[in-house]
């Protein structure tokens, strides 16, 4: 009876100063200004009540009288085991909790899917197991060996599906596409990028289709991202005019209408000069490159058409001809 209560009082007596420590360490977490300390306040406060009990225990059995130290050696093996898995536990939930404060703040578009939170977790916990048998002396080789074996089985049978999630933690990580950039695939498909996901990259076209792509496939692939490096971009438009036409006329008037559509019309940047150069000799005429400038890939389709409508009413006013339909007199570059 007297033992019993001593190991009473022994292990309250460490669970009170156990427990008064972890309230000091709180309450200077919780005073500090540091963007961490909120997420290491919600992953450690139940580790943490665990982790007094157990040491509370082990401090018992230590200081115990004789009658327990015939047990001492499992019991300390029990408690230290439960205590590396409960630290075990305590890194699978902070190292997920660390690589979303790391996302927001460098801003990532990460996917709404936790797959690689998953994965983080589940590799610590095999990591906390493997070392809470290897302290009890069981051999751990051989559950290493099997471990292995069926990690390049799984990774054999899901190569393809491994390869887009790989390819998507490359993009996202890389940020050379992001969402709501407006690209061309390789193919001539181009529209807004909608999401990534860990399989494959959703591509909404301007019919509002979808264009869904593999990530694997979109890694591998050229493409054009128009916003970036800034989303302003040049755009090219080509007109054909006859041998006998007067260039400089021809390139005056059609750097005139260049400039007022860069002065007026919306989208366009009102600050770029633009130019005009002749580029080829054809079989039935000069080609002339006029380039603009929008501040948006959405806005290259009407400063084109206003160009196009602006010079033609010129060109025809001042009695300039154009070749002939069959001979495409505009082009878009």
């Amino acid at each position: 009876m007297q033992e019993l209560l001593l190991n009473s009082l022994i292990f309250l007596g460490s669970l009170l100063v156990l427990l008064f420590v972890r309230r000091l360490f709180f309450g200077f977490i919780k005073k500090s200004s540091h963007d961490y300390s909120v997420m290491l306040l919600r992953v450690i406060r139940l580790p943490s009540l665990f982790w007094a009990i157990v040491i509370s225990l082990y401090l018992t059995i230590e200081l115990s009288p004789t009658k327990l130290l015939k047990y001492s050696s499992v019991i300390e093996k029990v408690l230290i085991s439960i205590l590396i898995l409960s630290i075990t536990s305590f890194f699978s939930n902070l190292l997920p909790e660390l690589l979303q404060v790391y996302i927001s703040k460098a801003n990532l578009k990460f996917p709404r899917t936790g797959i690689v939170f998953v994965i983080i977790k589940l590799i610590v916990f095999v990591l906390g197991i493997i070392t809470v048998l290897s302290y009890l002396g069981i051999q751990v080789a051989h559950f290493i060996t099997t471990l292995g074996i069926a990690g390049l089985a799984v990774s054999l049978a899901l190569q393809g599906t491994l390869s887009n999630v790989f390819s998507g933690l490359n993009l996202i990580a890389s940020r050379q596409i992001e969402v709501g950039d407006f690209v061309r695939l390789e193919n001539g498909e181009e529209g807004y990028v909608e999401d990534i996901t860990w399989m494959n990259t959703v591509i909404r076209r301007r019919d509002n289709n979808l264009v869904v792509v593999p990530n694997s496939r979109l890694v591998n692939s050229i493409l054009i991202n128009y916003r970036k490096p800034i989303p302003s971009m040049n755009i090219t438009v080509s007109v054909a005019i006859p041998y006998s036409s007067d260039l400089e006329k021809v390139e005056r008037l059609a750097l005139e209408v260049a400039r007022e559509v860069q002065k007026t019309v919306e989208g366009a940047d009102p600050s770029f000069e633009p130019s005009a150069r002749y580029s080829a000799f054809t079989e039935l005429g000069i080609t002339l490159n006029v380039t603009l400038k929008v501040l948006n890939p959405d806005s290259q389709f009407l400063i084109r058409h206003e160009f196009i409508k602006r010079l033609k009413r010129t060109y025809e006013r001042e009695g300039i001809a154009f070749i002939q339909p069959s001979a495409q007199p505009f082009q878009s570059a």
